[in-house]
């Protein structure tokens, strides 16, 4: 009986069952594989669960299942992070350490959530696998989310009733940066050279392929940090809608370009920054539509806008008033001589006035393809040049003269030009006038020969996506995209949004060309995507219903049926 009791005692405190307590303290593991306390909860809990499981069958099963179920989801998640750790952690730091001459003091942290880091890992399913998916997807998965998204919505109502006195809470918090995913790396040396960071970057794009991300550097203390997190990008896209809500907050000399990093206003000034404007960008990377959002906004202040354009990019200014259209050589050159004429005589009467004198509207003088249009000015002034004549063109002469003496006379040019060379602008001295400086799809080259001060990032292959250059500092910007209808509203408020474009087209709006459904917005497309969209007969295909000029002439209706009706065949295709 004494032995039973001493067996008893010692399997209930933890003790060994054979006596021996030497080696095997209760805190801490001994010898054995277990510590004391562990030793006494095992052998507590086993009988009592197994008590339990005999009282409470069904119960102890649904609770071992779902124990069960948890244990896979953590044994899987635990299988993802090995491999995760074997095929990126473990690598990079193998290769850092002999780069960096340390054997420990690296540790690296990557983000399973960046880029597509954790889809690389997958392997294609089988059939099995894949029937096995949607299966589950289809009959037990709505039951499982069930709960979690009731859950969750219950959670969100509680936020928005607690949101006033939440507002009132946030005012004590601190705030903290949000760096999202990232990949950040901790050496415990107190500096590195430049060449030993350029290494280390090297070995982690080479290492960890999670795109273009910004690289950051801190070696301040005993530590080097260093940080690569994922570049923030404007909005997808920025409309008519966003540019009517900002408008009525600007300044006379201020313009609505359109939106930044996290949905700022990017907004430049032609007092402030820079009375003159140059574009330089690539072939269709929409250098007409930024400028016809610049000049729409003077227009609509009362000002005036001379276009030089000789390949037709400014189909809206066609007929508006306040605007001068010159697709001529000769136009162009009396245009700028007159431009010219009026800033000088702005210029002199400014002597007299006060300071804060305002000389009357804004002029915008806008100069397609730059490069080209020099070239023709100076043909043509060779051809009409009369003896005794200067030899420089004299609408070349106002041009320079317009860059020189603009601020004071609200006199702005917006040049445009695929390079932007200082022998096109009149010299390197005429081009230091252009304080803004905007640019896309634009080559090494081109950014090195304008803003050589600013950082040049990567060049973007999206529409409407430009970095605005302003003292040295580049603002990635999506510009706001304008329809012709939706230009010529604005500059014009008495014209409507639905009114067509081609004024000899018969039923009022209800019929139009290709080219006015385009520019209406009524199909989504530019006017080469539609006519190849016509002939490989995609989606529900309109019928001509007559002739406008050469162009075929449509039902407004049957376009809304085609642009709705393409779309999905697309896909299927």
């Amino acid at each position: 009986m004494q032995i039973t009791r001493t067996l008893l005692y010692r399997y209930l405190s933890g003790q060994p069952l054979n006596g021996r307590r030497a080696g095997h303290p209760y805190r801490f593991r001994g010898r054995g594989r277990l510590a004391g306390w562990q030793r006494q909860a095992l052998r507590v809990a086993v009988p009592a669960a197994a008590g339990v499981a005999a009282l409470y069958p069904e119960q102890v099963l649904t609770t071992a299942a779902a124990a069960a179920a948890v244990a896979a989801v953590r044994s899987r998640r635990k299988l993802v992070d090995r491999r995760f750790r074997g095929a990126y952690i473990t690598p990079t730091l193998a290769a850092l350490r002999p780069a960096l001459g340390l054997e420990s003091g690296i540790r690296l942290h990557v983000d399973p959530a960046l880029g597509s880091l954790t889809p690389r890992l997958a392997t294609p399913l089988s059939p099995a696998e894949e029937a096995v998916r949607l299966w589950y997807g289809e009959r037990l998965e709505p039951i499982v989310r069930w709960l979690p998204e009731h859950s969750q919505r219950v959670a969100w109502a509680v936020q928005r009733w607690a949101r006033p006195a939440t507002k009132r809470l946030a005012l004590f918090r601190r705030p903290a940066e949000d760096l999202g995913p990232r990949i950040e790396l901790e050496i415990d040396s107190p500096y590195l050279t430049r060449e030993q960071r350029q290494l280390v970057s090297s070995i982690i794009s080479s290492k960890i392929p999670a795109g273009s991300l910004v690289e950051a550097w801190e070696q301040v203390g005993p530590h080097v940090t260093a940080r690569w997190t994922v570049r923030k990008r404007p909005p997808a896209s920025v409309g008519y809608d966003d540019l009517l809500a900002y408008l009525p907050k600007l300044a006379e000399w201020e313009f609505y370009i359109g939106q930044g990093v996290g949905g700022q206003p990017v907004v430049i000034s032609l007092k402030d920054d820079s009375p003159h404007i140059a574009l330089s960008a690539g072939s269709g990377a929409g250098k007409s539509v930024l400028a016809m959002l610049i000049a729409v906004q003077v227009l609509a202040r009362g000002g005036r806008v001379t276009i030089l354009d000789r390949k037709g990019s400014h189909r809206w200014a066609i007929g508006m008033p306040g605007v001068d259209y010159c697709t001529k050589p000769a136009q162009m050159h009396e245009a700028l001589v007159r431009a010219a004429v009026e800033a000088d005589q702005l210029n002199d009467a400014a002597l007299y006035e006060d300071d804060d004198w305002d000389p009357g509207p804004r002029h915008l003088v806008i100069c397609e393809e730059l490069n080209a249009t020099i070239g023709m000015l100076a043909v043509y002034w060779a051809e009409v040049r009369e003896k005794g004549d200067p030899k420089r063109s004299p609408a070349i002469t106002a041009l320079g003269e317009l860059l020189f003496m603009g601020r004071a006379v609200k006199k702005n040019v917006l040049a445009i030009a695929q390079m932007l060379t200082a022998r096109a602008i009149g010299g390197p001295e005429a081009r230091e006038n252009f304080g803004v400086r905007c640019m896309a799809r634009y080559t090494v080259n081109a950014w090195k020969m304008l803003v050589p001060e600013a950082a040049m990032p990567k060049s973007s292959r999206t529409l409407g996506r430009w970095q605005i250059v302003v003292g040295g500092t580049a603002t990635e910007c999506q510009v706001v995209y304008l329809t012709t209808a939706q230009a010529r509203a604005l500059a014009n408020p008495s014209e409507r949004l639905d009114r067509p474009l081609s004024r000899d087209v018969p039923g009022d709006g209800d019929m139009m060309t290709l080219r006015d459904a385009i520019d209406a917005g009524v199909i989504p497309w530019r006017y080469e995507a539609a006519k190849k969209r016509l002939q490989r007969r995609v989606g529900k295909v309109p019928s001509p219903r007559g002739k406008h000029g050469l162009a075929d002439v449509y039902s407004r209706a049957d376009l809304e049926a085609w642009a709705a009706s393409a779309a999905p065949a697309e896909r299927a295709s």
